[in-house]
């Protein structure tokens, strides 16, 4: 009986570590490249503002197993639903559309002000 419990122990542990191991989304991630595109509110090119590709240098985000992330501008907790990531920093939460494709992972997301709105796209690798 012991052996068959123990059994059963390990074999959880190796199928929990192997769920979330395995995971892309689960690494240190070296973010290479910000873009900004401003946008009227019916989607066309917004004039009032230029639109602008930043390269970044020495900034990264890990994501971690247990649902936490970490940077060097914050720390905070994140969940995945579909095609989305949520990061919840100092109790305010923003969501991003993510793609993952050959060890790269693009996130994008839209805020709105008044007069136009503004896509922010992050390149990681």
């Amino acid at each position: 009986m012991r052996l068959l419990g123990f059994m059963i122990i390990v074999l959880s542990m190796a199928f929990l570590s192997f769920n979330t191991q395995h995971n892309p989304i689960y690494k240190k991630w070296r973010l290479v490249a910000e873009e900004i595109t401003y946008f009227n509110p019916d989607y066309t090119a917004y004039d009032g503002a230029k639109n602008r590709l930043d390269s970044v240098k020495n900034e990264t985000v890990e994501f971690l197993a247990d649902g936490s992330f970490k940077s060097r501008e914050a720390n905070g907790t994140y969940t995945i639903s579909k095609d989305s990531i949520h990061l919840k920093i100092n109790q305010q939460t923003v969501s991003y559309k993510y793609q993952l494709s050959d060890s790269k992972l693009r996130m994008e997301t839209f805020f709105k002000k008044n007069e136009f709105m503004v896509r922010s796209r992050l390149y990681l690798e």
